[in-house]
């Protein structure tokens, strides 16, 4: 007590004590982890059973924390107080964290802590009692028709079969890049593939619009070979990430991304109303006009339990094909090939308020489509 009180006493010979006191109690001896050990045996127990890019902002968070609160780190899982995570969280909103950044991060660290509770190995969880800080939730857009089309005229190579399967089919632009012509099954007028995110696997019909878009490309007997080669190997974000393209994207097109909310803190950023995320927006959108029912939509999205299989019987597909055709076509010159020969085609939707639309050529051309 004496040493304690005048602070020569060290959190190894702290962790001695605590577990002589359990033993003496229970007559037991306890191995209790520290609080380092214990969230770095967390992290490996999480290793392929989680996302990759989720797994990585776990490891920061872990480092954070451990940075954060120094020689605590080296104390027993069971001395961490709800004080220490407070002061944590004091530092890291005083350090230009926003409250978003810093409610998500104290989220993801009552997991570990939660086990460590069930396991037996702490009596409370001391982040449990951590309340999150109120925020203003941000009013993400959608892309009208007009934007859509506004996007595909100034698109170029690979970005406009990009633009029109993210339109067409909801996915992550960096699921999309990734795909292959073996996702693709043009006979049965279906995308199949995994979502980086969360590990779940949809199936989605092809909307008419983007069948023909497809069609006119090379490479479908070549299941390896990528649908988009030019955009399969660029990183999702960064300044050369496929979300900062999509922003140079709509600029070119004359497309303001609004600010659905403005930055907190030091360290935080705006965020935009629209960027390439409101294509899925913007395709979930569609279909509730249309009066799609939602757990059709949540299917297409991949919103459901990762742990459910995506795949639909004919029924369901058939539904569900229904459904995806309910998003209008866009204006985009479709490539069909003859021979040696290359026609451009030029489609657009008139049949009043039908949401299928009926096709009517408006132009053939056999060189240069526009």
């Amino acid at each position: 007590a004496e040493r304690a009180a005048a602070g020569t006493l060290d959190q190894a010979r702290i962790r001695e004590i605590v577990l002589e006191t359990v033993e003496r109690v229970t007559g037991k001896r306890t191995d209790s982890p520290t609080v380092s050990e214990w969230l770095e045996r967390w992290i490996r127990t999480e290793r392929g059973a989680v996302a990759g890019r989720t797994m990585m902002r776990y490891e920061q968070i872990v480092r954070d924390f451990l940075s954060s609160i120094g020689p605590q780190a080296q104390a027993p899982l069971e001395a961490l107080t709800t004080g220490t995570i407070l002061q944590f969280k004091e530092r890291w909103l005083s350090g230009g964290r926003s409250p978003r950044t810093v409610n998500q991060t104290i989220k993801i660290l009552k997991r570990p802590f939660k086990i460590a509770l069930e396991e037996g190995l702490i009596g409370r969880n001391p982040v449990a009692a951590v309340r999150p800080i109120r925020t203003s939730s941000a009013k993400k857009g959608v892309f009208s028709p007009e934007q859509i089309q506004r996007l595909l005229n100034v698109a170029e190579g690979d970005w406009k079969g990009l633009v029109l399967c993210g339109h067409f089919t909801g996915g992550r632009l960096v699921d999309l890049a990734r795909l292959t012509w073996g996702d693709i099954d043009l006979s049965e007028k279906t995308i199949t593939f995994v979502q980086r995110k969360t590990g779940a696997s949809v199936q989605i019909p092809i909307h008419q619009n983007l069948y023909e878009y497809l069609s006119g490309l090379h490479g479908s007997d070549r299941p390896k070979k990528p649908v988009f080669p030019k955009l399969s190997d660029k990183p999702g974000t960064g300044k050369s990430g496929l979300s900062m393209s999509f922003k140079r994207l709509m600029q070119r097109a004359g497309i303001d991304d609004g600010v659905a909310r403005k930055k907190d803190g030091k360290l935080g950023r705006n965020v935009s109303r629209l960027s390439s995320h409101s294509l899925r927006h913007s395709f979930n959108s569609a279909m509730a006009n249309a009066e799609v029912p939602l757990e059709i939509r949540q299917k297409l999205t991949g919103h459901a339990s990762k742990d459910m299989n995506k795949h639909y019987t004919h029924l369901e597909l058939e539904t569900v094909r229904r459904a995806v055709e309910s998003i209008p076509r866009s204006d985009l010159p479709i490539i069909f090939r003859s021979g040696a020969r290359f026609f451009c085609y030029r489609f657009w939707v008139s049949c009043g308020n039908s949401p299928f639309g009926c096709l009517r050529v408006r132009s053939t051309s056999e060189s240069g489509c526009d």
